[in-house]
């Protein structure tokens, strides 16, 4: 069943009111270095029906301490726009797609950056292969994202990876196990710069274009946020998730053709691959 059919037979329901604009410069981080951006509700939304989605399947501790579910993301209005964004990819995904692709051909966006996912992450493999299609149909444009989908990104993101798009994998997901320093390109989220400063990271605090496009593995400081802060205390990202699978017996050397069997297909078997 393609993404088109799954969504609409899932959703059962009249189309929702369309963004009039698909990218932003809403996040100030971003905007201070002239990046636009894409985005969707981080780890998952409630739909108008009723329904929950899961737009950050791969999340692992990161959900605990997301920054893109506190602060300003959580005002009304923004969480209107990022559900809406959302339902436009689910509902009718060739419209967004075609909408998408024209927005970007305006002037404005020649020599640009775009972020792909200010919050979110690739869903299923059509809606990266969706994000590919208009990559390719844009080549003046420069787009990176950070993932946590390592089997989508190994299967479809980087062997399929147009030359003007970066792929930065972002660790503290359910898949960190599968992550090739040697291989991927890395993001850790360290309690603080000092920490990166004398970890031989690098840190991209001076702009968020040094995780795609800086020397490697790459590294940021934990959002300054005292609730979070005191969560995630003094772990990386991928020490706290190396925790949490030990705790629940996921270990590395584990035999990985079993392993792989039952995580082959994380965004589901009925994507049109």
């Amino acid at each position: 069943m393609t993404l088109e059919r799954r969504s609409r037979f899932q959703l059962g329901r009249v189309m929702s009111e369309r963004p009039t604009r698909l990218l932003s410069r809403a996040n100030r981080d971003l905007a201070r270095d002239g990046i636009w951006s894409w985005t969707i509700p981080a780890l998952a939304a409630r739909l108008p029906d009723g329904t929950t989605f899961r737009t950050c399947r791969a999340a692992g501790v990161c959900s605990q301490v997301c920054f893109a579910r506190s602060g300003t993301y959580n005002f009304p209005a923004v969480k209107a726009a990022h559900v809406r964004n959302l339902l436009f990819t689910l509902e009718d995904p060739e419209g967004w797609e075609q909408a998408m692709t024209a927005e970007l051909s305006h002037p404005k966006f020649a020599g640009a950056h775009v972020r792909i996912h200010a919050a979110g992450d690739f869903y299923s493999a059509a809606y990266a292969r969706a994000w590919l299609r208009i990559i390719r149909a844009t080549p003046n444009t420069s787009f990176y994202a950070y993932t946590k989908e390592v089997m989508l990104h190994d299967r479809i993101l980087e062997p399929e990876r147009p030359p003007n798009a970066v792929w930065i994998i972002s660790l503290g997901g359910i898949y960190d196990r599968y992550v090739d320093l040697h291989r991927h390109r890395v993001c850790d989220v360290f309690p603080t710069e000092t920490e990166i400063e004398h970890s031989g990271w690098h840190s991209q605090a001076e702009s968020d274009l040094l995780a795609a496009y800086g020397p490697a593995p790459v590294a940021m400081a934990a959002n300054q946020i005292p609730h979070l802060q005191r969560r995630q205390g003094d772990r990386r990202f991928s020490e706290w998730q190396r925790e949490v699978d030990r705790a629940r017996g996921d270990s590395t050397d584990r035999p990985r053709r079993r392993r792989r069997i039952a995580i082959a297909h994380p965004v589901g078997a009925t994507d049109k691959l």
